[in-house]
C-alpha cells in the first residue's frame, strides 16, 4: 500500500503547542512535524539536524514541546494523527480487498471509530442534516383562557373581562404570537404580563361599568 500523503492537522494543538515559540524555533518545529510524515520517531541525530542553527536556549525551548521516546523525539499530537491516520486507511484497505464492484459503492458506508467520535479529534461522518423540529404552541380555547382570569386574576384585576376576551382573539389572529411577533410558549404568564397594563375597557354591547373607562393602546402589543 502507498504511503498516505497526509494526516489530520488541529489547529488547536498546533497553537498550544507553538504560540510561545520564537520564529526560529517554530521554524524548526514546523520541519520535525513534516519530518514525521517519513519517521513517527524523530532521532536524536535528527533532531540536531533541525536544530543547528538554533542557540542552547532555544534548543532547550524546542524540547519542552517535544515528547521523549523510546528512539528519540515525538510531537505527541503529531504522531497520534499519524498513527489514527494510519489505521483508518489500513481499515479502509482492508474493506476494498475481496469485494466486487457492488460492494464497492457501498464501501463510503464504512469507517472506523476513530473517524465518527470528535472528541477523539476525528472527523464526524454526518449523513444527514438533522434539525430540530419546532414545537406546535399550545393554543387554550377561550373557556379556558377566561376561566384562568377568573380563577387567578379577577380578584387582582377585576372589570377586565372585555380586555382579556380581545387580547385573546388578537393573540389567536396573529398566529399566538404578541405584537412584537414573538411566540407565545407559556400564555398564563404572558396574560400575568399582560394585564397590569390593562384599565378597563367596557363591551359596547353593554352599559359602561362606573370605574375608569380609559385603554391604554400602546400596550396592546405586550
Amino acid at each position: 500500500m502507498a504511503k498516505d500523503p497526509a494526516f489530520l492537522f488541529y489547529p488547536g494543538d498546533y497553537l498550544r503547542d507553538t504560540q510561545c515559540l520564537s520564529e526560529s524555533v517554530q521554524v524548526a518545529y514546523d520541519r520535525i512535524m513534516c519530518e514525521h510524515m517519513r519517521n513517527i520517531c524523530i532521532s536524536q541525530q535528527q533532531l540536531n539536524f533541525f536544530t543547528k542553527r538554533l542557540s542552547e536556549d532555544e534548543k532547550s525551548e524546542l524540547e519542552m514541546v517535544l515528547t521523549k521516546v523510546d528512539g528519540g523525539f515525538q510531537i505527541a499530537w503529531v504522531a497520534e494523527s499519524i498513527c489514527k491516520r494510519k489505521a483508518y486507511s489500513s481499515s479502509r484497505s482492508e474493506n476494498r480487498r475481496g469485494k466486487t464492484k457492488e460492494d464497492m459503492i457501498n464501501i463510503s458506508d464504512t469507517y472506523v471509530e476513530h473517524m465518527v467520535n470528535e472528541n477523539e479529534n476525528v472527523i464526524e461522518d454526518k449523513k444527514e442534516d438533522k434539525k430540530p423540529k419546532s414545537k406546535k404552541p399550545i393554543i387554550p380555547t377561550e373557556e379556558e383562557f377566561m376561566a384562568y382570569y377568573k380563577s387567578e386574576l379577577s380578584k387582582k384585576f377585576p372589570g377586565i373581562e372585555f380586555n382579556i376576551k380581545a387580547k385573546y382573539e388578537q393573540w389567536v389572529f396573529d398566529g399566538w404570537k404578541d405584537g412584537f411577533g414573538t411566540e407565545i410558549t407559556n400564555w398564563k404568564i404572558k396574560m400575568k404580563n399582560a394585564i397590569t397594563h390593562m384599565k378597563i375597557k367596557y363591551d359596547p354591547n353593554q352599559q359602561a361599568p362606573t370605574g375608569p373607562l380609559a385603554f391604554n393602546s400602546k400596550n396592546m402589543n405586550r
